[in-house]
């Protein structure tokens, strides 16, 4: 039989695609996400609110288009600071008094850059009584706001004239709050609530787009961390919205919303809650207006035990006032340990693999030459009687892979984490840079993040440690292009991990290194690969075990075997 060489046309063929996919992969993930842009100094980042305005064009002057002279109004408790304008009844200013932006300066949501266009911009007539403001206009608008004594959710009531049902178009410029703009970026868009389904509905992160609802509950211009949301008890019977991209470095994405409130006899009247704060689950949860789905935990199983398990669990600890980095480091002990029965069973399956080995290579050296379904057929009559289930290694791997998948999802979004200092790492939040590259390496950037380095480093022995313990038989192209695909994966997590959170990827970095260790309990202490020799042994003296794995294969292969005899038949 001709000998064929270890690389041959087919499979640098089939190497060169899988290159080709990760790249593009790459390549398209990247133009989902706004270009990066350069880290502003200081002295460029002072002049915010100029910019704020020109973001907006020219509708924020135009609100405020009127001869009288503006008096301004201030609502504030100890954790948010409100500045109301007498024109048009207008939020000038949104101070967040616990946070700071990513250059520690004080953090505003609203800062000269949003503005509430569909209402007379006249002068109104003010009446504040401690944390209430009312202002009436001489046509008839009135405004009611209330900040309660702690916390955030400034209550509102509009009632004004309305010929017909009243369109309100609500534009804000999101302000940068963090180091990584295109992180942030990437994770700001408008969301929305919608009645008739009880369910959160979202426009493109990070890209432009648009929509339009009925039935709306409120809507909100989501940024990373930071929210504002507009919701109104009555609901908003249509809604039309739409992001843009900003031209600049200071804003991290543009929003446009035009709700409607339904008229009656001629007046429009609605209230409800304008929340300017944290994207804080606990925070959000508490006005119970659905606020905290906000937060993209993810989709179906992945949200729920990012939800459900990881945020509970991140809080418990978080309440005995450790350092993140310390409180990342036990949950994922904690969560090896809820793990162990199955990594237990993904290992020992793996043992039994190991021992089948020499007559696995035996069966494959002897069907070399036969047809592909006598060999399968041969090869689970082995597994049967040896009483050794084939996929009992992967299984286990896979029922975790959805709490890998919502650590993913929990980490960028964990507001906990903002700005919070460990090791190197000043911000568990954005990438934790140790070297600053004099240029920028495409889908790379212009930073080396240590703790996604380290990771990418004990993937890679991971992966090689994990292949010399699982035997393989052959040396089939699929099996040379999985093993290429599981050693190139490492790297393409250091270029896609580099600018993300770095508390992600320290977590990855414990649960590689916690992994290591437990595998070496398990084989030192609790796997005997001599009692399982004897086992298969003596499995296969009482005739095998059959399991339904093998049972639905053996079925499986049948058919296919009947199924090609059937074609030779008909082709004679």
């Amino acid at each position: 039989m001709e000998q064929r060489p270890f690389v041959d046309r087919n499979q640098l063929i089939g190497f060169a695609l899988i290159g080709a996919i990760l790249l593009g992969t790459s390549y398209w993930a990247s133009t989902m996400e706004p270009a990066p842009q350069p880290e502003q100094s200081a002295e460029v980042e002072s002049a915010a609110a100029p910019k704020a305005e020109s973001a907006l064009g020219d509708t924020l002057n135009a609100a405020q288009d009127t001869a009288a002279a503006e008096q301004e109004f201030v609502l504030e408790n100890k954790d948010v600071r409100y500045v109301i304008s007498n024109l048009g009844g207008q939020i000038k200013y949104v101070e967040l008094k616990q946070y700071r932006d990513w250059q520690g300066k004080p953090l505003r949501l609203v800062d000269q850059n949003q503005v509430l266009e569909g209402l007379p911009a006249a002068a109104m007539v003010a009446t504040q009584t401690g944390s209430s403001l009312t202002l009436r206009s001489d046509v008839g608008t009135t405004w009611s706001y209330e900040l309660p004594a702690e916390g955030y959710g400034l209550k509102w009531a509009l009632q004004t004239p309305s010929t017909g049902d009243l369109s309100l178009t609500w534009k804000q410029a999101g302000i940068r709050h963090e180091k990584s703009l295109k992180n942030e970026a990437t994770n700001t868009s408008i969301y929305y609530f919608e009645n008739a389904e009880a369910e959160r509905s979202s426009l493109s992160d990070g890209s432009d787009d648009d929509e339009s609802a009925e039935n709306v509950g409120w809507v909100a211009h989501k940024q990373q961390y930071f929210s504002s949301i507009f919701q109104a008890d009555q609901g908003f019977t249509q809604v039309a919205l739409s992001t843009r991209t900003p031209d600049d470095t200071l804003h991290s994405r543009l929003f446009s919303s035009e709700l409607t409130i339904k008229a009656t006899n001629g007046v429009a009247q609605a209230s409800g809650i304008w929340y300017h704060g944290p994207n804080h689950y606990q925070t959000l949860k508490t006005f119970d207006r659905s606020f905290d789905e906000v937060i993209p935990f993810g989709w179906g199983i992945f949200g729920w035990i990012g939800k459900y398990i990881v945020s509970p669990l991140f809080n418990w600890l978080d309440g005995y006032g450790m350092n993140y980095g310390i409180i990342i480091l036990l949950m994922a002990a904690l969560i090896k340990l809820a793990l162990s029965p199955l990594t237990f069973s993904s290992y020992k399956s793996m043992a039994k693999m190991r021992v089948l080995k020499p007559e696995m290579d035996e069966l494959n050296e002897k069907f070399k030459d036969a047809d592909p379904t006598k060999k399968q057929q041969e090869t689970m009559a082995l597994y049967q009687k040896a009483g050794v289930n084939p996929l009992g290694g992967c299984i286990p791997q896979l029922l975790s892979l959805p709490i890998l998948i919502a650590m993913f999802r929990f980490f960028p979004v964990s507001i906990e984490l903002r700005q919070q200092a460990f090791l190197w790492a000043d911000d568990l939040s954005s990438y934790d840079s140790i070297l600053s590259l004099p240029f920028e390496i495409p889908f790379y950037g212009a930073h080396v993040s240590l703790f996604t380095l380290l990771m990418a480093i004990s993937t890679f022995l991971y992966t090689k440690f994990n292949n010399s313990m699982t035997p393989t038989s052959g040396n089939s192209m699929m099996q040379q292009q999985m093993l290429i695909i599981q050693y190139v994966m490492p790297f393409m997590l250091l270029v896609w991990f580099n600018n993300y959170s770095s508390g992600l990827s320290y977590y990855y970095f414990i649960s590689n290194v916690l992994t290591f260790g437990q595998q070496w309990v398990i084989k030192e202490f609790f796997i005997d690969e001599n009692a399982i020799r004897a086992k298969i042994d003596e499995t296969k003296a009482k005739g095998g075990s059959q399991s339904r794995f093998a049972k639905k294969m053996n079925e499986m292969l049948e058919a296919n075997k009947e199924a090609g005899n059937r074609r030779a038949r008909r082709s004679k």
